[in-house]
């Protein structure tokens, strides 16, 4: 196991370089390894755990200059290329967008024949590709991540794990056709699997669910799906999970026991040895289906180790056997570890291993084997929270006892009920329906015991712990799993203390704080005061009716240690905007909404936006509406002498009229965020003035277009810093007494190698 560490250990110092070494170590460095592995010196465990670590960094090393070298940066002199490839991704549908992969070369645009992956969207298009079709297709680029700020996920993480090499968009043109149809393949079914069940379960909810179990594809399912999953810890169960593998794997193993006999040309071989195999090659097929996750590489492999050894008669422990499944997995990808299943699933099934070491015997009794499983599932939770925290803010608190009822029920009757039904679609299909109905009404019954699980005060624990504290909890975690005296033992759950009384990260009383998002074309301002939280715009826009929100304000949030809003400002009412609005209050608490021009006939807590003023925590708030009929609104928000105004959606008729009929001087600000994301729309002259501004901040909008530059352009003029969310990402403001503090995503977060390249 120490090896398969060092091995770890080697591929994490490369992935987490920032730069890759001059190119003369690479072949010294392997020489040295081939020396320690050829040579006596391989006796030596310490030369070898050097010798070990070493190969990992040359082995990530090697995939990433791979990488580098054929990425195809977006500000490159080609904005635009023809690539010609295979779709290798079922198509996922977001709002008016289809995302999906594709294999293939550029045919026109660089001088680079080569093959290629690239993350492609395809906005209101006509057609919808399916995975095995060849396509010819016109695409503008795109960075690998359009959005990068200091909380959240990072897609461009997301896109060097998968190997794509460029993004883009796909451009209305007589160029992009469909060259050939798809091949039979793992992913052509996988797509009619899905297709399937969403013509015969009716319930889209449902639907979603079935098609997540049965080919891991989860994008059809909802945002409340989510938070339901999220809050009782029950989101492994969702997709194919290690768990689903092995249970698939022992099924096949034990009808194969019971065919042998019956088969024709079975008995050539050991009864043993034929349904070990064939439990194999079920459980192969299965991780196929899923999509060949890490959960399912991982389980599979633990599996082809253990029938490896049964059949060669040699005795492997559980820890060896896990350790072989950590080698073989950095061997066929040594970028797994940048996903979060890869630890989730192998610190899992580790922490099973010792807590199975540490616990007595448990056979016989019901009541002793249920205690075994509370103590089982209390020790994957314990040691998983630093791991749940850093991946999801975190932790389920009543997954503790949601688990015990539905790791079994999904387990042993959904999931065997989902399989069936798509195993029908391909042999059978008038059968389908059948099982993937009955799948269908077992949720619709269970659903609502899992929603009041999760609607339970306590159910969910947010967290953002510091950097130090996973370091403490790691060591904790080891103390749990020791073999040691209970209430020695139990001491590691002191860990949790930091967390309970951690300081609170909202800013000083008469400070505020001014978080002002890269949303994409979209603009979102998280404002925070000591005990407040105001949420200017919701980042949406284009038709991606509340996807920014979810993936950039909540996470924002939750950084905050926040579950609600204060108050909701919209600048003013469109389609994107009220889905998103709707979506936070459904999430979170949202004290009061504020609409320029108003929100006729809405549930929520909205009054129109009205010339008015506030105080919190010694900040002050001003509102200040414009336009015909008031149909937008602008706010300034003061610490002091310090101030930033934020123009919404004025354009340049509001803002003259607003400066009109205002005192002087009531609108100078230290800095301001440009109205109409940036265009050339707003920003006069006489509103630049009329601010007085040393800061300017373009948001939203599209980049490098000719009226944002002509209006970036003005900014300057004046003698304002300009700076663009587009370019720089996120943007953090800080007004007090000593003045204005501005922090840059950009310039602020670890360049990694994927962030290098955007």
């Amino acid at each position: 196991m120490t090896g398969a560490l060092a091995l770890l250990a080697g591929v994490l110092l490369s992935l987490g370089s920032a730069s890759l070494p001059v190119a003369a170590w690479m072949p010294v460095a392997g020489i040295t390894v081939a020396l320690v592995f050829a040579t006596p010196l391989r006796r030596r465990p310490g030369l070898q755990i050097v010798a070990l670590l070493l190969s990992g960094m040359l082995l990530a090393w090697g995939a990433t200059a791979q990488w580098m070298n054929l990425h195809v940066a977006h500000s490159s002199d080609h904005p635009r290329l023809l690539f010609e490839g295979v779709v290798r991704t079922v198509p996922e549908r977001e709002g008016v967008e289809v995302h999906f992969d594709m294999d293939g070369t550029i045919v026109d645009g660089v001088d680079d024949a080569r093959p290629r992956r690239a993350r492609v969207v395809w906005r209101d298009s006509s057609l919808t590709p399916q995975v095995g079709e060849r396509w010819r297709l016109l695409l503008r680029l795109a960075p690998l991540s359009d959005t990068r700020n200091f909380a959240g996920a990072d897609p461009a993480r997301f896109a060097f794990r998968d190997r794509v090499h460029f993004a883009g968009w796909v451009l209305p043109s007589v160029l992009n056709t469909r060259i050939a149809l798809a091949d039979p393949s793992v992913d052509g079914l996988r797509a009619r699997i899905a297709a399937t069940i969403r013509v015969q379960i009716a319930d889209p909810d449902a639907a979603a669910l079935v098609t997540a179990l049965a080919v891991g594809l989860t994008d059809s399912m909802s945002a409340d799906q989510w938070r339901v999953f999220n809050a009782t810890g029950t989101t492994h169960l969702v997709a194919i999970s290690g768990l689903h593998v092995t249970l698939f794997a022992l099924a096949a193993f034990f009808v194969a026991r019971l065919a042998w006999r019956w088969l024709p040309g079975a008995r050539r071989f050991e009864r043993e040895a034929f349904a070990m195999l064939l439990g194999l090659a079920a459980a192969g097929g299965y991780s196929l289906l899923a999509g060949l996750s890490v959960p399912t590489q991982r389980t599979w492999l633990m599996l082809a180790t253990f029938a490896a050894a049964r059949l060669a008669a040699r005795h492997v422990g559980p820890a060896r056997t896990w350790a072989l499944a950590l080698v073989a997995v950095l061997l066929f990808d040594p970028f797994a570890p940048l996903s979060a299943g890869f630890w989730l699933s192998f610190v899992a099934v580790g922490v099973i291993l010792m807590a199975a070491g540490t616990a007595g015997s448990s056979a016989g009794m019901f009541r002793e084997r249920m205690a075994s499983a509370v103590r089982l599932q209390l020790a994957i939770m314990l040691a998983l929270a630093p791991l749940t925290f850093a991946v999801f803010d975190a932790l389920s608190i009543a997954g503790l006892w949601v688990n015990l009822i539905a790791i079994p029920f999904v387990s042993f009757v959904l999931v065997p009920l989902v399989l069936a039904g798509a195993l029908a679609v391909m042999v059978a299909p008038a059968f389908s329906q059948f099982f993937f109905s009955a799948a269908a009404a077992l949720y619709d019954r269970t659903w609502p015991g899992l929603t009041w699980a999760a609607d339970g005060s306590l159910a969910l624990w947010r967290a953002t712990p510091p950097p130090w504290w996973f370091a403490f909890a790691l060591l904790a975690g080891a103390v749990l799993l020791m073999r040691w005296p209970l209430p020695l033992r139990l001491s590691a759950v002191c860990a949790a203390l930091p967390l309970l009384f951690s300081p609170s990260r909202m800013p000083e009383p008469g400070t505020v704080r001014v978080s002002i998002l890269d949303a994409g074309r979209g603009t979102a301002a998280l404002i925070v005061t000591q005990s407040h939280v105001m949420l200017f715009d919701t980042g949406d826009s284009w038709n991606t009716r509340g996807a920014r929100l979810r993936a950039l304000v909540l996470p924002a949030l939750d950084a905050l240690g926040r579950a609600d809003v204060d108050m909701l400002v919209l600048p003013t009412l469109n389609d994107d905007r009220a889905k998103a609005a709707a979506l936070l209050a459904f999430e979170r608490r949202v004290r009061s909404v504020v609409v320029g021009g108003g929100w006729p006939a809405t549930s929520l807590p909205v009054i129109s936006c009205v010339d008015s003023s506030f105080r919190w925590d010694g900040v002050e708030f001003r509102l200040f509406t414009g336009g015909r009929r008031g149909q937008f609104c602008a706010l300034r928000v003061s610490a002091g002498t310090h101030a930033i105004l934020i123009a919404g959606d004025l354009d340049a008729a509001a803002e003259r009229a607003l400066i009109a009929r205002l005192p002087p001087h009531t609108l100078a600000s230290d800095a301001v965020l440009m109205g109409r994301q940036a265009s050339s729309l707003g920003s006069t002259p006489e509103w630049i003035e009329a601010s007085t501004a040393d800061l300017a901040i373009a948001t939203g909008g599209i980049a490098r277009s000719h009226s944002r530059n002509a209006t970036l352009e003005r900014w300057r003029r004046s003698g304002a810093i300009v700076l663009d969310t587009r370019r720089d990402g996120g943007i953090q403001l800080g007004l007090g007494t000593e003045g204005v503090d501005v922090l840059i995503a950009n310039a602020a977060r670890y360049p990694f190698v994927w962030r290098r390249a955007q």
